[in-house]
């Protein structure tokens, strides 16, 4: 954040909680909001939480977060034209506002990829593109492929963004991983991405804070994770293309290790919903979450366990790049998390069996029975009406 802190005239341990404070108050200012309009997401049978929660998350991030780009464009950011400035403000816009949209009505799946296509063209035009990326000493130049690689770069990070957002600090832990991994890249290598990136990182927390909490739960919504699937895959484009960058193929590298549980799991949920014949954007609870959940691994655990993943897979592109000093951290930390997961999971396992509950039968009184088909089974009784019945002693 030096750039920044340079600008607005604060060292940058002054300027972090700062962020922090910024991104706390945003959160709660659009937490209220959204509970007055009615910007809430119900509870259903594929979704896991039981009373109505406030979609606040993505407008609590947009506002802070454009006007941290702004104040990035003032205070000078090298290589930036007014074209691509306006591309990307254009493109920000419309993926949020197509995300608010389809919290308070609802799109088609058609509609949302048709939008998604014109923001990643319009990012395109203003020169976050994928024409050709350096391996080493040679270069591979991909001529005609720029353009539908392009979108299909800022298409995979949103929609695996948005897929992801089934469970609380899923897509936001996955989405910070993203951006301090691309921030740490920025501070090493002087871009001034790496700068916002840590400013967006910065905002992601009290989000994520305001998410896992119990009382005053707040959700992403579509507004707020496809929002965040852009922002990274456009500052990992925008960091390889800086002239400071050793390795252009490092940040492009990094923001796909940070996505890389994400991604398989879209694949695969894609391969197994045409294998059933429904729309790859059919929902289910067949997700790694939900099979972990079901598991018995619980809420925290299945969280650390593909963080976890991820953070190796950040360790592996880390251990060329930064050396073996520094990529051990980023090794230690997720290893001893799945190493942990693991030693809950073989403990959970055994123990976690479907319950078997037998169903007692309700015998009548002689002078109530006409028949033996007057004998009605507990099971056949609502829950509640046959709890009532077992209590009180009546038939």
């Amino acid at each position: 954040m030096s750039l920044i802190s340079e600008w607005i005239g604060l060292p940058w341990y002054m300027l972090l909680p700062l962020v922090l404070l910024l991104g706390w108050v945003a959160q709660e200012l659009s937490r209220s909001v959204a509970t007055s309009i009615g910007l809430l997401d119900l509870p259903n049978p594929r979704k896991i939480h039981l009373q109505p929660v406030p979609l606040s998350g993505g407008p609590g991030l947009f506002v802070p977060l454009l006007l941290g780009y702004l104040v990035w464009l003032a205070a000078g950011s090298p290589g930036q034209a007014m074209g691509a400035a306006l591309s990307l403000g254009l493109a920000f816009t419309l993926i949020f506002t197509t995300g608010l949209v389809d919290d308070l009505r609802g799109l088609s799946a058609r509609r949302r990829l048709v939008i998604q296509a014109t923001a990643g063209l319009l990012l395109w035009a203003g020169g976050f593109r994928l024409d050709a990326i350096a391996f080493g000493g040679w270069t591979l130049q991909l001529g005609l492929f720029s353009l539908p690689l392009t979108l299909l770069w800022f298409m995979g990070f949103m929609n695996t963004s948005n897929l992801m957002d089934g469970m609380d600090g899923l897509s936001g832990g996955m989405n910070l991983l993203a951006l301090l991994a691309l921030g740490t890249f920025g501070l090493f290598t002087g871009s001034g991405v790496g700068a916002l990136a840590m400013f967006a990182a910065g905002l992601v927390v009290p989000y994520l804070v305001c998410n896992l909490r119990g009382r005053g739960k707040v959700f992403l919504g579509d507004s707020g994770s496809l929002s965040l699937g852009l922002t990274v895959g456009t500052f990992a484009l925008a960091m390889a293309r800086q002239p400071g960058a050793a390795l252009s193929w490092a940040p492009l590298a990094f923001a796909l290790a940070a996505y890389v549980v994400g991604i398989l799991d879209v694949l695969t949920s894609i391969v197994r919903r045409r294998r059933q014949g429904v729309s790859p954007f059919r929902p289910d609870r067949q997700h790694f979450h939900h099979r972990l959940l079901r598991a018995g691994l619980g809420h925290g655990w299945t969280l650390a366990s593909l963080h976890g993943l991820s953070g190796l897979a950040v360790f592996a592109v880390a251990l060329p790049f930064y050396g073996a000093p520094i990529a051990l951290i980023h090794f230690i930390v997720p290893a001893s998390i799945l190493v942990a997961t693991g030693v809950r999971l073989l403990r959970v396992l055994p123990a976690h069996k479907p319950q078997v509950i037998p169903i007692p039968t309700v015998r009548l009184a002689p002078s109530l029975v006409n028949s033996m088909e007057d004998a009605v089974p507990l099971g056949s009784f609502a829950p509640e009406a046959a709890e009532k019945l077992t209590a009180s002693g009546k038939p």
